[in-house]
């Protein structure tokens, strides 16, 4: 996988809440880390239909979101002072925001809600809004979904290895390593069995080889585990900055991601196609 282009900007949305803060905050630091610069949307919409024509309450609802977009602004220039930011207020949704003016970033972090599986104040997971699903689904850069809650960057990458050998997944979890000077712990999953154990631990070597000889400054750990997909990485989680995915191609966001997404109060980044090593 190449560098990306320090000249493409890292997008994302901000609205204002909490998860927005976090995906802000997010976003300003892989900016940083790539020295690009941060595209901040906006998006905004009349509430009523019947109200979409009334000058007095367009011009009202518009100014409250150049207010909402204007803070935003302000957060990542007090974060980070010297980094360039863009903003970007766009009438309609978020969604359509992100994936038909955004075509220039080359990675977008989205917010997402926390929630628990059994409202009885459980472990926090993600609560995923149509935003975080529709553009994690049809966008084909990586898109790193991120929770209210999430814990400042820890040394691990993590990243769910299938057995395509050319994944963007695997390709993008090393480029986050080594931007953030982190190991890397790649798991694969398999069926039950000895021999089966044996036989994917040995393929999943000669996968990840080529990707280890690229970058020998990325310490790498594999594990080859025979629970489900979404039960080894829930296992693996623990310390992990970032959980990557991996997705044949958009649009696409099978089971087993969205599971993943909801299951983890970690970001979770999801990355669609193939690269060579």
């Amino acid at each position: 996988m190449r560098p990306e282009d320090p000249s493409r900007p890292v997008a994302t949305g901000y609205d204002g809440s909490a998860a927005g803060e976090a995906a802000l905050r997010w976003a300003v630091r892989e900016a940083q880390l790539r020295y690009a610069p941060l595209l901040i949307f906006h998006a905004w919409q009349v509430p009523l239909p019947r109200l979409a024509s009334d000058p007095p309450v367009v011009a009202a609802v518009r100014h409250s979101a150049e207010l909402v977009l204007r803070h935003g602004v302000e957060l990542a220039h007090d974060m980070a002072g010297r980094l360039q930011v863009q903003p970007r207020l766009e009438r309609g949704t978020a969604a359509g925001a992100l994936l038909m003016d955004a075509w220039a970033a080359q990675l977008v972090v989205l917010g997402t809600k926390a929630g628990n599986g059994n409202g009885d104040g459980g472990p926090e997971r993600m609560r995923l809004g149509s935003t975080a699903v529709h553009v994690s689904s049809h966008d084909p850069r990586p898109v790193i979904v991120v929770g209210p809650g999430a814990v400042p960057p820890r040394r691990v990458v993590l990243v769910g290895v299938g057995e395509e050998p050319c994944s963007r997944a695997v390709a993008f979890a090393f480029e986050e390593a080594r931007l953030r000077r982190c190991e890397l712990h790649a798991v694969q999953t398999c069926a039950a069995g000895e021999e089966t154990w044996r036989e994917t631990g040995r393929r999943f070597q000669r996968m990840m080889a080529p990707w280890c000889e690229r970058h020998p400054e990325v310490q790498v750990y594999t594990r080859v585990d025979q629970r489900p997909p979404v039960e080894a990485l829930a296992a693996a989680t623990g310390g992990s900055a970032l959980v990557v995915v991996g997705e044949p191609a958009a649009p696409s966001l099978g089971a087993a991601t969205q599971a993943v997404m909801h299951g983890t109060s970690h970001p979770v980044a999801v990355v669609h196609g193939t690269a060579r090593p």
